[in-house]
């Protein structure tokens, strides 16, 4: 058995749930695929799932570093394929559940980034550009050093322009001469919950009041050892740590930490279409839409 499901999507669709209701169904587990669930006591801005939430379902790839600890996607990678190998050993059902698309494309299309490590000190740089003459002009740098990436990758995607220049400044080498890649060793049903985008809209904005009246505030202040780290641009974090610097109203920063959700979810919408994968959209009604087509698959039909 070599099967592995996969949920993959937006911010704030109802991911979480649906893998429970599966993974309960098909006495699964479940693992994480967010960059930023790893980090231990980032909860409530994460949307982090509950022990209760969790219906007594092992999750696993949540709460494995501290947020001033590095951690790649080829680190993710490494260590969910040990998951994964031991989950099939016993012949249980993995679930990768996220929204970090890097992760899971990284995962099933074996890719390998170990010969370009991250620098941070260049990625500082290179955001400074792009703060100061826009995302087009960052973009054009890439075409200048690998036209090929540079036409696979949005203009507007800086994360992925950053990397792949990132990658050429350590190798001297394009994205795709650098990173290695080998067909999919598993048999992955991927699915993408979907449903209209205002109600998605919605959903975001409710899950940001909500996340605010559990205490999104004393995390980020329990969390002040960490705010110069990496981990704490993670979306709700960085705008709750601007608000308390600058004396920032908490409903101007909710409202703004809606708006950079919303457009993470777009920018998600937009890269789960661009992983080479077969995949299955599913509207409203997530789990009965996915059961007939789980039951199929796993029975080998």
């Amino acid at each position: 058995m070599n099967k592995l499901l996969i949920i993959g999507g937006p911010t704030g669709i109802g991911k979480s749930e649906l893998a429970v209701k599966l993974a309960k169904r098909y006495n699964a587990v479940i693992l994480s695929a967010d960059s930023a669930q790893i980090y231990k006591g980032m909860n409530i801005g994460t949307g982090k799932i509950t022990e209760s939430e969790k219906c007594g379902i092992l999750h696993t790839m949540i709460d494995i570093v501290n947020p001033n600890e590095d951690y790649s996607v080829q680190n993710y990678c490494n260590d969910a394929k040990k998951i994964i190998s031991q989950l099939h050993i016993k012949n249980r059902l993995p679930i990768v559940v996220g929204g970090t698309g890097l992760y899971i494309n990284a995962l099933i299309n074996e890719q390998n980034f170990a010969d370009a490590k991250p620098d941070y000190e260049l990625r500082e740089r290179l955001r400074a550009i792009c703060d100061e003459k826009g995302a087009a002009e960052l973009h054009a740098m890439l075409q200048a050093v690998d036209k090929q990436s540079a036409e696979k990758i949005p203009v507007n995607d800086v994360k992925r322009t950053i990397r792949a220049l990132e990658i050429h400044s350590q190798t001297g080498k394009s994205k795709s001469q650098s990173v290695t890649q080998k067909t999919c060793p598993y048999d992955v049903k991927f699915f993408i919950p979907e449903m209209d985008r205002t109600k998605l809209y919605e959903r975001i904005n409710l899950r940001t009041d909500a996340m605010i009246e559990n205490g999104l505030y004393d995390e980020v202040l329990s969390l002040k050892p960490f705010w110069e780290c990496r981990s704490m641009q993670a979306i709700g974090y960085k705008e709750v740590i601007a608000s308390i610097k600058q004396n920032i109203s908490c409903a101007e920063t909710a409202e703004i930490i809606k708006q950079n959700s919303r457009k993470y979810a777009k920018r998600q919408i937009t890269f789960f279409k661009w992983i080479s994968s077969e995949k299955t959209y599913v509207s409203e009604n997530f789990f009965e839409n996915t059961i007939k087509i789980t039951d199929e698959w796993l029975n080998g039909n």
